[in-house]
């Protein structure tokens, strides 16, 4: 009822509707949200890969100490998670 007595109300309605029904439009929203998506999906992965490494290395650190201390390496392996081939390359 306003869009009828007021012009202006009217001109931005028909923009608008120009604006969100435009295809070209809409894609290249799609494709920023889609980019800002698989962004932020490669900064967790990286960070999530970078925290395994450093509990692989610290796990190593542990078996060496163990090592040291003359452990039986099946314990150290239960204790670390580590293989048997990759503690006997800690040696």
């Amino acid at each position: 009822m306003a869009e009828k007595k007021n012009k202006t109300i009217k001109r931005a309605k028909v923009e608008l509707e120009y604006l969100t029904g435009d295809e070209e439009v809409k894609r290249l929203a799609f494709l920023r949200e889609k980019w800002e998506m698989d962004r932020v999906s490669d900064i967790n992965y990286a960070t999530e890969q970078g925290e395994l490494k450093g509990r692989k290395e610290e796990q190593k650190e542990i078996a060496k100490k163990l090592l040291e201390e003359n452990v039986d390496i099946e314990i150290i392996v239960k204790t670390t998670g580590l293989t048997r081939e990759q503690i006997e390359e800690l040696k």
